[in-house]
């Protein structure tokens, strides 16, 4: 019998995609508080996705980081694109940060919104985009959560 040791990474761990070039206001928009939390579930990003008269796809999300998250926060997005079983072209995000594995009971709350102008499957490619998946990444890694999006015209 062999002995299986598990893999511990002592060095960041980044997402797949392209780094889009989107920063975190220094400043949060508010705060939440949960004090009967008594576990260490990650709160999803609330996300929200419209096409805009300029055909582009403008994604706007709340993300929610904890009090001891909030020092020296790493917080990057990543934009994945791919091509799914029925050869629809997907897109997915992910909002990378060192997530601290904690039942903390306190919560910024961050905005931040991007806009996508095109992905790599043609001209039209972007336009077929019906729901976008957004996730949680742990750089360090943990664990990740997400969420998926339905895209809303923007008539």
């Amino acid at each position: 019998m062999e002995k299986t040791t598990l893999y511990s990474p002592t060095e960041k761990i980044y997402p797949p995609g392209e780094l889009l070039p989107v920063k975190l206001d220094p400043d949060s928009v508010g705060k939440i508080k949960f004090p009967e939390r008594t576990n260490r579930m990650l709160l999803s990003p609330l996300v929200e996705a419209y096409f805009t008269k300029e055909k582009q796809l403008l994604v706007r999300a709340v993300v929610f980081i904890a009090k001891k998250e909030e020092e020296n926060l790493d917080f990057r997005i990543y934009q994945n694109c791919y091509i799914d079983l029925e050869g629809k072209p997907q897109l997915q995000f992910f909002v990378a940060y060192d997530l601290v594995e904690t039942k903390e009971t306190t919560f910024f709350v961050y905005e931040v919104a991007f806009t996508v102008s095109s992905i790599p499957y043609g001209p039209d490619a972007l336009s077929k985009i019906k729901t976008i998946e957004t996730f949680l990444w742990d750089i360090d890694p943990v664990t990740s959560r997400g969420t998926v999006t339905v895209v809303q015209d923007g008539n």
